[in-house]
């Protein structure tokens, strides 16, 4: 049972995502409310017309209002949360939007989330006349989904293109399930028109309120007020507070972002503290601490900071690799690949683990029991190596101003050398020591060091290369013959090599025929497949049937051949979010081409260097014929970031337009004769 002393202060807090969110205006008494005046149960045959700009959305949320309160039901304190939706079905691919699934949660105490109160109607505007169906028993099941979890299902009834669907809810959970409000969403992927949370928090309770995304605030206020909670105490003080937006265009998921959640409009709630009413002096409970106390936590537990203080099992492994290596380096690394080539990964993530001895012993387990092991095996080594815990890219970014321990899901090893920080997961035995998987690229992590703790970077130490090198023949009938090597490096090698020994020679081709079909394989040669490589190399002998176009004497083709990028993967002309394409990417294309007898070049490409504002990035495209009439092309692609911003957009777009541009241009080959000749 949780009770609580007064306190006049309560934590706000704004977690400014990536580009900084606007708040919007706090709202004045005299300022119209720019809330629309919507009432459950009461629609107007007005509200089915011109609902939203966006004539691709399915559906349109027209009213979203959550409103949390704090109650006392005998002694134990339960949040209150009433919810009323209201939104418009456009398109049959929204008929499930009429169901709505929610979840209750189950308690250990014997005290559960209950959802009750629900109501819901479904209104079809019928020859200038609003009809009404209401939601009734049959509409309504429960859904056992665990032990812990409990979901109510209800579908309203008449949904059609057109319809409005309006419900209302109420959400009860007690403190012994949760104390946290649940995140408010202010965008989802369909439009929103009016968005709003309102929260009144007792002055009991030191909260973290921490809003996230790209949407501006519309509504942003605090009021005091009193409330009447908890027995004998009379009216405290409190702070109501109202969270809106309007015009909340709906998220798409564009190419190059992380996840939904680190881009979309949102508000989260972390219980900081509390103080306990009756006592003498004020008392105090941290529930949400810093991040030096976090560290502290994390490394005195027993499933973290336990499993690496104590592995004998591994002493007599650690004495034979000591003996074995004379340098750290080669320590480190022979540490790394004992690790990754005995211990399999199940690919999950995690940053605990309950028992590394057993993971030992069955040779298979979790990201954490991999590298917690790594760290015990450094260690006994007497090499100073710490966890680094950070969140995938899956999971969502951190925030270094606040220490949540639930934002991150992952844990890596760390050791120093040369004074250099080197990052090693042991959960793949493709990578290589002090690369990180794609999937660990997310910004910032954090050292956990009992006395050094710190974050760290996550920027990748690799590239993503790619070199395709081309020598042609072309013949008079428009064909082309030759050999194609695809050279890839770094993150291009990992993931290439990755495939091709997972999948086996055989299917690794015909993936690759049907990324090309044009091409006839009339050999094809792999090199650096084992896991020690640091490039993956293709050579392929190939031929493309009427790879030119023929019109009387002349032959048309385009000199990218298969390797042309088709599509600009930035289809919108603006972008709120940032893009992320989590490593540095280099892709070269050049190529020779013999031409077939008695044909010259007689229109090409016009040459083209791109430059991205502060060297960000380079498109370079040439194309030239030598002294022997061989034609030449060669394009690069060079990226020098991995994230670029929102006002950084325009200039990428067009870069990726002007590529897809260059690679589709034709070359003209002409037939000569005699005189010409002359």
């Amino acid at each position: 049972m949780f009770t609580f002393l007064f306190n006049r202060h309560v934590l706000l807090t704004v977690v400014i995502a990536f580009m900084g969110l606007s708040t919007g205006f706090a709202q004045k008494a005299k300022e119209k409310d720019p809330a629309p005046a919507i009432k459950f149960g009461q629609i107007i045959p007005d509200q089915f017309l011109n609902v939203t700009t966006d004539s691709t959305a399915e559906a349109v949320a027209l009213y979203d209002y959550g409103e949390v309160t704090f109650d006392n039901n005998s002694g134990n304190l339960w949040l209150v949360s009433h919810y009323h939706v209201r939104l418009q079905i456009r398109k049959k691919s929204a008929y499930d939007r009429a169901t709505i699934e929610l979840v209750a949660r189950r308690g250990k105490t014997g005290q559960h989330e209950m959802i009750t109160d629900f109501e819901g109607y479904t209104y079809n505007l019928v020859d200038g006349n609003v009809s009404i169906d209401q939601l009734n028993k049959t509409g309504h099941f429960t859904e056992r989904a665990s032990d812990q979890f409990w979901i109510e299902k209800y579908t309203l009834p008449n949904v059609r293109e057109g319809s409005i669907i309006d419900y209302r809810y109420t959400v009860r959970t007690p403190f012994s399930v949760s104390y946290n409000p649940k995140t408010w969403r202010f965008q989802q992927r369909i439009p929103v028109n009016w968005s709003e949370y309102r929260i009144t928090i007792p002055d009991y309770f030191y909260y973290k309120i921490m809003q996230t995304g790209y949407v501006p605030m519309t509504v942003n206020t605090r009021k005091p007020t009193t409330v009447d909670l908890l027995p004998g105490q009379g009216a405290v003080g409190a702070s109501a507070y109202r969270f809106a937006m309007g015009n909340v265009p709906a998220f798409r998921n564009e190419a190059y972002i992380t996840t939904d959640d680190d881009y979309m409009a949102k508000i989260e709630f972390e219980l900081a503290s509390y103080q306990l009413p009756g006592a003498l002096v004020p008392i105090t409970t941290n529930i949400s601490v810093g991040w030096e106390a976090m560290d502290k936590t994390l490394l005195g537990d027993a499933d973290f900071g336990g499993q690496f203080k104590r592995a004998s099992f591994l002493r007599d492994k650690a004495k034979a690799l000591v003996s074995q290596y004379p340098d750290t380096l080669g320590r480190i690394t022979a540490a790394y690949d004992y690790i990754r080539q005995t211990i399999k990964w199940n690919q999950e993530a995690a940053l605990w683990s309950r028992n590394i001895k057993k993971v030992f012993d069955e040779k298979k387990g979790d990201a954490a029991d991999i590298n917690l092991m790594l760290i015990a095996l450094l260690r006994e080594m007497d090499i100073d190596a710490n966890p680094v815990i950070l969140s995938t890219r899956s999971h969502g970014r951190i925030s270094e101003l606040y220490a949540l321990l639930k934002k991150f899901n992952y844990v890596v090893a760390h050791v120093s050398v040369g004074g250099k920080d080197m990052l090693l997961d042991a959960t793949d035995v493709y990578l290589a020591p002090g690369v990180l998987p794609v999937h660990c690229l997310n910004g910032t992590g954090r050292l956990v060091h009992p006395t050094k703790s710190r974050f760290i970077s996550l920027m990748p130490v690799e590239r993503d290369i790619d070199v395709h090198t081309g020598s042609y023949t072309l013949a008079s009938d428009g064909d082309v013959s030759g050999t194609l090597v695809l050279s890839h490096g770094g993150y291009s090698a990992l993931r290439s090599r990755k495939l091709f020994n997972v999948e086996g020679k055989t299917n690794y081709l015909e993936s690759v025929q049907k990324k090309r079909t044009a091409w006839q394989i009339e050999k094809a040669d792999f090199s650096g497949t084992d896991e020690t490589s640091r490039s993956f190399n293709e050579t392929y002998t190939i031929t493309i049937p009427e790879a030119c176009g023929r019109a009387g004497d002349r032959l048309y083709f385009r000199p990218m051949l298969t390797e042309a990028h088709g599509n600009n993967p930035f289809k919108e002309v603006d972008r709120l979010y940032p893009v992320d394409f989590a490593v540095l990417i280099d892709e070269t294309f050049s190529a020779t081409y013999t031409l077939p007898k008695g044909f010259q070049v007689k229109e090409m490409p016009k040459s083209i260097s791109m430059v991205l504002p502060e060297n960000g990035g380079r498109f370079l495209y040439q194309v030239a014929v030598n002294a022997d009439n061989q034609l030449q092309v060669m394009s690069r692609i060079l990226l020098r970031k991995t994230q670029f911003l929102a006002n950084e957009y325009g200039p990428l777009r067009e870069l990726f337009s002007r590529i897809v541009a260059k690679h589709a241009e034709q070359v003209v080959l002409k037939r000569i004769d005699i005189a010409e000749k002359k």
